[in-house]
């Protein structure tokens, strides 16, 4: 696979953003992202998006997400033009945002990404009418900020990226997912795991979410996301535990009760698992790092 790194768009490496308008009168070579994920607007025109060995039709007002290492290009392209947002996820970590806990941010930042790389281009978020209009203006502000040289640039750019993924999520209705678009259904229930992590949380409610049986849901989740359900959850109740130590003075036994860990000795043997040391080891060498 032939890698396209950001650094052949810009040499910023402290603004790891690029933003461009393009036309593609001509079809464009299969190509990964060597370190950066790509937001894509269609803004007119139709062209074959081609996704490994398979092509499918995408046309005005599509919005998808390609993340590193997916290999994609674009063939017959007809008053193709497209807005591309590049980003490197480790700078713009959208994961710690609360519209991380919204169904639309899941189907369309973390499912879609995921399910284009392993078995191909299924679904989208489609807008039209107004919310095309909505969109097209806010992106063309976007890109103007960004070529243009006033006090403040990167922080506003930054800004409009972010109220651009809201707006976005929000715009994604999840109830509209066909059934055959498979472990993007699965958005619901990772949404609701986000925003409830520190409770109690049972299959049944989660294939519920999803409208699968517990079977079919469990197997669709390792299959997106690499591990089932409550592996899922322990990590994130981890990844929270950490953050809380780091940003916070919490007593490690309240940390354990915010993550869901009633019983704090539970919550120590499981974090030196998964991080390898004790969360007191994990606070103190932040503390001598700093």
């Amino acid at each position: 696979m032939f890698r396209m790194p950001l650094e052949a768009f810009t040499s910023d490496e402290s603004f790891p953003f690029f933003i461009q308008f393009g036309g593609h009168n001509e079809p464009l070579f299969l190509h990964g992202h060597d370190d950066y994920s790509e937001l894509v607007i269609v803004l007119s025109g139709t062209a074959q998006h081609i996704v490994g060995s398979e092509r499918y039709t995408i046309g005005k007002g599509d919005v998808f997400v390609i993340d590193t290492d997916t290999e994609h290009g674009y063939d017959a392209p007809s008053d193709f033009r497209i807005c591309n947002i590049m980003f490197r996820r480790s700078f713009v970590d959208l994961s710690k945002t609360d519209i991380a806990q919204s169904a639309g941010f899941q189907a369309l930042f973390i499912l879609e990404p995921r399910n284009t790389q392993r078995s191909g281009f299924t679904s989208r978020l489609h807008l039209d009418g107004e919310n095309f209009l909505r969109i097209e203006r806010f992106i063309t502000r976007i890109h103007d900020e960004y070529y243009g040289d006033l006090p403040g640039k990167k922080t506003l750019i930054e800004a409009y990226f972010l109220d651009l993924v809201v707006i976005l999520s929000r715009l994604y209705d999840t109830h509209e997912i066909r059934e055959n678009d498979g472990i993007v259904k699965l958005a619901s229930a990772i949404a609701y795991i986000e925003k409830h992590y520190f409770e109690e949380i049972s299959i049944a409610e989660l294939s519920k979410l999803s409208n699968y049986s517990q079977r079919h849901f469990i197997r669709l989740f390792k299959e997106a996301l690499g591990c089932v359900p409550m592996q899922y959850i322990t990590r994130l109740r981890i990844e929270k535990a950490c953050d809380m130590l780091s940003n916070t003075s919490l007593s490690i036994t309240e940390v354990a009760f915010r993550c869901g860990y009633p019983d704090s000795n539970y919550f120590s043997k499981l974090f030196r698992k998964y991080i390898g040391c004790s969360p007191r080891s994990y606070r103190d060498d932040l503390t001598v790092r700093r």
